[in-house]
């Protein structure tokens, strides 16, 4: 994905657009991933609740 692509994307997403959300979560979700786990273990419930707070908060992100 080139910068513009991605610049697209993302005012998509601040936008309010689903599919957008959809690929910022799919672009991001190696890291969502890392950050997911406790104790060693993949957390269902931290990594959904990641992705939840992203999808509520994304519309604050200033481009």
């Amino acid at each position: 994905m080139t910068q513009e692509e991605f610049r697209r994307t993302l005012q998509g997403a601040v936008a309010g657009g689903h599919e957008d959300l959809e690929e910022i979560l799919r672009l991001y979700m190696p890291m969502i991933n890392k950050y997911s786990y406790l104790d060693g273990q993949l957390d269902e419930d931290l990594r959904q609740y990641i992705m939840i707070h992203i999808a509520l908060n994304i519309s604050k992100f200033p481009i």
